[in-house]
């Protein structure tokens, strides 16, 4: 709906349109009155009027003068002027102002509706044409957005753009960054208060996160900021020529004029998203050329940096990065311990599994870990699951898929208590999904490895272990296999194998000394075995 100002010093004229023109059908919302140019302004400083209808000839400022001085004031309005018959030559005038129509007076009702009618449609025409545009903005926007974060991920993976051509793209998609200039790059990554998002959330927070930055850092430097593929956003700095803040070239990129504007960003992103985010600065580096190599050093780093950042924050000095506690591989001895984690589900005992797996996190949240042990944290844990609900006749999709889609995936890498929480999750169905009566010949199976386990030192046999179940060697080996899908003798040697594998790994027991633990009495035969179930040999394993 339009609002519409009537301009006459006849007050009867615009009294009587005002009475008789069915405005609520023209899309005519207010109709305010005025005898004279003075007031009409004052009118028109007061109300959001659309259109403009006035006569000629008034005392004062005519009506030609109103519509000049509006049309400069209010460049949308719409003018329609009140002309007689021998003033054809101001109704041209008018025209030549911007007036889209001209009616004579005395005032036909049908000539005035038609007019009013063609102002009220050129307004929405134009409107349709501003939401058009807008439309058009948002939309070249969001491509961009999307196709500044396909060029960031082609750098950070280091494949190979020409300079020239790296330079017509950050052009073409307006990021205000120069080739082969000195930058500093800056990692942050989302954390308490940001890991319980979901995805959409997550974007939502990502994109505030990245228009703190730049009003923050905008100031000094040019800015480029995105996400990157391993859910950590990006900052790429480069000094301005003529920035207001307290430094000039390259001396802004120093650790002392980087970190009030640090520190205030954090306390920002805490304030206003109740979140914590920690931040890696990595030394200058040149823009495009260098910034794979820095990216991956860093994104080591944010792995590591927890238990060694000074209130959330890193700086790197050049060619380091944020180093591994010794003490990290108590992980993986905890992990990897017998009973291994799929020795302890094959024989349900949940428990044991859960405070296993209880004991490595706890080792996790003391300890920084590197990403690539996470990831084999990860696959460890994945791939007893898997193991497990195989040979019990599941899937592990059935159970719970998220755990395998690659974006989780990288999250539960990124953020450990989130994969504890899948893990836990995952148990417990397991738990509930495998702990029903087990027939006679499951409960012997479970006996059998039961023994296996305690017992991997003794020379177990097949026909010791029947002899203990009271059953005969063929049978026990034929009701193993039917409900294992593996033969007990292959079934004893993979626990003693792996058994070794850990006692290599963890320990500097002598091969004799391993051979003797496993029940073998030649060590020539168990470096044979060996090699022949891994390919290599215990010393060459060890070495490795």
């Amino acid at each position: 709906m339009m609002d519409v100002l009537l301009v006459d010093d006849e007050t009867y004229v615009t009294e009587s349109l005002e009475a008789t023109i069915p405005w609520s059908e023209l899309g005519i919302r207010n109709v305010y009155r005025s005898d004279s140019a003075g007031e009409a302004l004052q009118q028109l400083a007061a109300h959001p009027i659309d259109i403009l209808i006035t006569d000629i000839r008034m005392p004062g400022m005519s009506g030609l003068e109103l519509i000049e001085k509006a049309s400069v004031m209010y460049p949308d309005l719409r003018s329609i002027l009140l002309t007689g018959y021998g003033e054809f030559e101001y109704a041209k005038k008018a025209v030549q102002l911007g007036a889209i129509d001209y009616i004579i007076k005395p005032v036909d009702d049908e000539d005035f509706i038609k007019s009013v009618k063609q102002a009220v449609q050129s307004i929405e025409e134009q409107g349709k044409q501003a939401n058009k545009y807008q439309q058009l903005l948002y939309q070249r926007k969001s491509d961009y957005t999307l196709l500044r974060e396909n060029l960031l991920q082609q750098l950070l993976i280091g494949e190979q753009i020409p300079l020239m051509r790296t330079e017509q793209l950050l052009h073409d998609y307006e990021i205000p960054l120069t080739v082969s200039t000195l930058t500093i790059t800056i990692l942050v990554q989302l954390n308490k208060g940001f890991m319980e998002h979901d995805g959409k959330t997550r974007v939502l927070m990502e994109y505030a996160i990245g228009n703190m930055a730049e009003e923050i850092f905008g100031d000094t430097y040019q800015i480029w900021q995105s996400r990157t593929p391993h859910h950590c956003l990006i900052m790429m700095l480069q000094p301005k020529d003529n920035n207001i803040g307290a430094c000039m070239g390259s001396e802004c990129l120093e650790p002392k004029h980087l970190r009030p504007l640090i520190q205030k960003f954090r306390s920002s992103v805490l304030s206003y998203l109740r979140g914590e985010v920690h931040v890696i600065v990595n030394p200058p580096c040149f823009f495009p050329e260098d910034i794979s190599e820095i990216y991956r050093r860093a994104l080591n780093s944010v792995y590591l940096a927890d238990r060694q950042m000074e209130a959330g924050v890193v700086f790197l000095q050049k060619d380091q990065t944020a180093t591994e506690s010794p003490s990290s591989k108590a992980a993986f001895e905890v992990l990897y311990r017998p009973p291994m984690l799929q020795q302890l589900l094959e024989r349900k005992g949940w428990e044991a599994a859960s405070l296993r797996l209880n004991e490595m996190f706890a080792v996790i949240e003391k300890h920084p870990v590197s990403r690539e042990h996470m990831y084999e944290i990860y696959l460890a844990i994945i791939n007893s699951f898997l193991y497990v609900t195989h040979q019990t006749g599941h899937r592990i999709s059935e159970l719970d898929a998220r755990g395998l889609e690659p974006h989780v995936v990288e999250r539960m890498i990124h953020y450990p208590a989130l994969l504890k929480q899948y893990t836990e999750q995952i148990l417990m169905k397991l738990e509930q999904e495998l702990s029903v009566p087990s027939p006679p010949k499951s409960h012997i199976v479970s006996q059998v490895k039961d023994m296996i386990s305690t017992e991997e030192g003794s020379e177990l046999t097949v026909k010791t272990i029947a002899d203990r179940v009271f059953l005969h060697p063929v049978y026990l080996s034929k009701i193993f296999k039917a409900e294992t899908g593996e033969g007990l003798s292959e079934y004893i040697i993979r626990i003693r194998l792996e058994r070794a594998l850990y006692l290599l790994k963890h320990t500097n027991k002598k091969i004799y000394e391993i051979t003797t633990e496993l029940g073998y009495q030649n060590p020539q035969y168990f470096s044979k075995l060996f090699k022949k179930h891994y390919g290599i040999t215990p010393n060459e394993y060890r070495d490795q």
